[in-house]
């Protein structure tokens, strides 16, 4: 009875948006082939689309990849078709995280997946279930502030900055212009007229 239920509910569900099929990809009516990355929008979402390759650029999209598989990719990673699986590649070599049925993993540089009888096969890894979401692991910048700190630390230690004990300040006795005559008046009455905009 379960299995007519699930079977009646994919019949009725509509398709997605975005899926790879025999010939290209699928994207709302359009099916773009070729190898040349193309921009396309599906929904308030903004994709880059070639025959075999997908990037989301603005949300999250959901990719159809066989009548009862899908994909949910968030922007950042590209997702590509390959003979019997999918190659998933993020910006400047990022961690990518996958999560399926509540279990994640997470996985660095370009990642194979292919879809299994009971679920994704993810590298060497596997995750059950019918979706899939693919998106970047946030970056944990503590590692990254401790470095500077500590460099800020060494930098002081090693005279990079001069403490406040070893600055000079310098004293003058009267005005230091009166030496030099620097405000005399005819050194003055010799400086040029300078016009409102700063010119001579």
């Amino acid at each position: 009875m379960k299995l007519l239920a699930v079977a009646a509910l994919l019949f009725l569900a509509p398709p997605a948006e975005v899926r790879f099929e025999k010939d290209g990809l699928r994207v709302g009516d359009a099916l773009v082939q070729g190898s040349v990355l193309e921009l396309k929008g599906v929904g308030t979402s903004a994709l880059l689309a070639s025959g075999s390759s997908l990037e989301a650029l603005s949300s999250s999209v959901e990719v159809g990849i066989s009548a009862d598989r899908t994909l949910t990719l968030e922007p950042g990673l590209r997702v590509s078709r390959e003979a019997d699986g999918y190659r998933f590649v993020a910006h400047a070599d990022r961690r990518i995280r996958f999560t399926a049925a509540g279990e994640t993993i997470v996985a660095v540089g370009a990642v194979r997946v292919t879809p299994t009888a009971e679920g994704w096969k993810v590298g060497d890894l596997a995750l059950e279930g019918t979706t899939l979401r693919a998106g970047l692991q946030a970056q944990d910048d503590t590692k990254d502030n401790l470095d500077r700190m500590l460099q800020a630390k060494d930098k002081m230690n090693t005279g990079g900055v001069p403490r406040l004990s070893t600055r000079t300040a310098r004293l003058f006795h009267g005005s230091p212009l009166t030496s030099g005559q620097a405000a005399d008046s005819i050194n003055v009455r010799l400086i040029p007229q300078v016009s409102p905009s700063g010119a001579p």
